[in-house]
């Protein structure tokens, strides 16, 4: 009588755990993965966000950014990026309340909150000439690190 040959259980069973730590590995890498771009300090303009108002002859931009993140708050210094019509509107500028028109919070934007970041016509080193927007369609642009929110605003 033959015998049949195979693995011994105990072969089995360490096969067996290590196949289990393989998946449970992947699946945490999968899931960390969702909660960072959860966390991470994403903007976007909210509909209606980028608007062009009048004040007197001048056309004056105005610009709301949203945090989208789900904990970080988000701060000036996360903002690398923030242009109107291709012009740079952080160079020159404090970003303080009341610097030329330029804002934003000292505490940073917290999450699903969101504030105005930019308001009125730019001083001679940001945005604009100083004297405004002429009539037309700008494009605006504010971005972080990890991402870049774009719309377009429309002065008559």
């Amino acid at each position: 009588m033959g015998y049949k040959k195979g693995i011994t259980p105990v072969i089995a069973l360490v096969m067996l755990m290590l196949i289990t730590v393989g998946i449970v590995g992947l699946a945490y890498t999968w899931f960390s993965g969702l909660v960072s771009t959860q966390t991470e300090k994403g903007i976007s303009i909210p509909p209606g966000g980028a608007r062009c108002y009048k004040q007197g002859a001048n056309n004056y931009v105005s610009v709301v950014i949203q945090n989208n993140g789900a904990t970080a708050a988000v701060s000036r210094s996360d903002i690398i990026l923030a242009t109107i019509n291709g012009v740079d509107c952080t160079a020159g500028t404090s970003w303080t309340t009341g610097t030329s028109g330029e804002y934003f919070p000292s505490a940073g934007i917290g999450p699903g909150s969101g504030s105005t970041i930019m308001s009125g016509r730019g001083s001679s080193a940001s945005c604009a000439n100083g004297t405004g927007f002429a009539a037309g369609t700008y494009p605006v642009a504010v971005g972080t690190r990890t991402n870049v929110a774009q719309t377009q605003v429309i002065c008559t």
